[in-house]
């Protein structure tokens, strides 16, 4: 009975991965350094549960792994982190320094190491250090929120990978507990896929084949944007995207798409870029004190804004209102 619901539902989530692997080898989103690397992460995923399958089968009793089980487990934490940079930056490329962090997943294979509860918790702890510079560096990016929630979705699945292994090291899960743990990840990252597909696996060339969908977009996202600065929506504090869709006339979706489609960036943040650019002109043209400035520009709270300014200009608005004109244009001319 355990083991046809080992493959079961271990083979099921096999399938699942291998089919969305195999469908971007042979379709053009090949051609997204991303996704290639996310396919690796996703057939190391199906050989370790694979193996683990094939070694539980063939002995009832045994719940170690083997050596390659290890290397394909290990992986798993540098090809994380490589994937969320090559998908928050297109120009990514694997050098020297990406090639040095891939020797240690090796080195359960070139030492044919045993598995142990000792060699568990290091590769989750190597895991696990990876999947925080990934948060982190994720947290820092100007992203839209769809593809933040993609990156955290899959940066927490692999977060679950970590936990079922040391559950199991430490003997309070079974290997049928793993096979469940990855069939509800599989599931969850598949349904984000086909939600967000477009977003997240369609390549850039494909989209530029629709001339006159871009250019509807960057009319609607002008006419948005006069709008916005003509009634100086922006200062509202409370500004919500549903708050600026109904405001707008606008359905929150497609207000979302056109500014992610024309800035880059999601809607908190091209908010605040238009109230930073109001703050500069107050503190430029006026005394107004900061505080003041801040408040009445939009920011919910002077750190924030001080928070927002100095990562934009790398200084603060004291700092800038300082500046003399020549080197105030100049600083505007960088931030832009």
């Amino acid at each position: 009975m355990t083991s046809a619901i080992m493959v079961l539902l271990g083979g099921y989530g096999i399938l699942q991965s291998l089919f969305l692997s195999i469908y971007v080898l042979t379709s053009q989103l090949r051609k997204v350094t991303a996704n290639l690397i996310l396919v690796a992460l996703n057939l190391f995923l199906i050989f370790f549960l694979a193996d683990s399958l094939y070694l539980f089968l063939a002995d009832g009793n045994s719940l170690h792994f083997n050596s390659i089980s290890l290397t394909s487990l290990a992986l798993i934490g540098p090809l994380t982190f490589f994937y969320s940079r090559a998908f928050l930056n297109s120009d990514f490329k694997a050098g020297f320094t990406e090639l040095i962090q891939l020797i240690p997943p090796f080195l359960p294979l070139v030492y044919r190491m045993n598995v142990c509860r000792l060699h568990l918790l290091a590769i989750a702890g190597y895991i696990v250090l990876y999947i925080v510079a990934s948060s982190i560096l994720v947290y820092h990016a100007e992203s839209p929120s769809r593809k933040k929630i993609w990156l955290y979705a899959l940066l927490g699945s692999m977060g679950t990978v970590v936990l079922l292994l040391t559950f199991f090291s430490m003997n309070f899960l079974c290997i049928i507990g793993i096979s469940i743990g990855f069939s509800i990840m599989v599931y969850l990252i598949s349904y984000l896929s086909i939600r967000f597909y477009k977003e997240l696996f369609e390549p850039i060339a494909k989209k530029n084949n629709q001339p006159k969908a871009i250019v509807q977009t960057r009319a609607l996202f002008e006419q948005l944007s006069e709008e916005i600065l003509s009634k100086k929506l922006f200062k509202d504090p409370e500004l919500t995207l549903p708050k600026l869709a109904t405001l707008t006339n606008m359905h929150t979706h497609k207000l979302s798409h056109i500014i992610n489609q024309e800035t880059g960036t999601g809607f908190p943040e091209y908010i605040n870029s238009l109230r930073l650019e109001e703050a500069k002109r107050i503190l430029r043209e006026t005394d107004m004190k900061v505080a003041a400035v801040a408040f009445e520009c939009g920011f919910n709270s002077l750190s924030s804004f001080y928070t927002y300014f100095k990562k934009k200009d790398r200084m603060t608005p004291s700092e800038f209102r300082s500046l003399p004109e020549v080197d105030l244009e100049t600083s505007v001319n960088q931030s832009e």
